[in-house]
Formats: C-alpha cells, sequence, structure tokens
C-alpha cells in the first residue's frame, strides 16, 4: 500500500512549494501529507502585469484547489488529507 508522507512522518510539520503552480498541485501535496503548499512563479508573474491579474491568478488556484476537493468527496482540507491513495484505483 502506498504510504503518505504524512504517515512516515508524523511528528515533522510539512510545507510543499517548488514547482507548484495550479491548484490541483496543491491539493496532491496535501492528499500525500503536508500541512499547507506554497505557489510563488504564477503568483510573481501575474503581479508583473498588475494587481488585477493577480488576484485573478489567486482565484484561479482556489477554484482548482476546491473543485478538486470537490471530485474527491473533501469537505475542508482535513478531509482532502484523508483521502485514500490508490495509484491503480
Amino acid at each position: 500500500a502506498l504510504r503518505s508522507v504524512r504517515q512516515a512522518l508524523p511528528g515533522i510539520p510539512l510545507i510543499a512549494s517548488g514547482g507548484l503552480r495550479t491548484g490541483i498541485d496543491i491539493a496532491k501535496c496535501i492528499a500525500l501529507g503536508a500541512g499547507l503548499g506554497g505557489i510563488a512563479g504564477p503568483f510573481l508573474h501575474a503581479a508583473a502585469t498588475s494587481a488585477a491579474a493577480a488576484l485573478d491568478a489567486v482565484r484561479l488556484v482556489e477554484d482548482e484547489l476546491r473543485t478538486t476537493m470537490f471530485a474527491t468527496g473533501s469537505a475542508d482540507l482535513a478531509a482532502l488529507s484523508r483521502v485514500p491513495l490508490d495509484p491503480a484505483g
């Protein structure tokens, strides 16, 4: 069975960052055991255009995360962290 990072290291605070680009990426990290995920690149790129573009980028990531949570039946981030990991299923 696939073990999450949280199962392997239960007492260590985990923050996922580096290469995350979407809300789906954040959802995957939380399902694998991270407490939170950090995104910089897409937000900085959008902020270089305008504040409105940066806000749109934040909203897009939020929408992607919410959609992924809905698709997995997760009512909140705690539920997302308990999604069964089954690569064959």
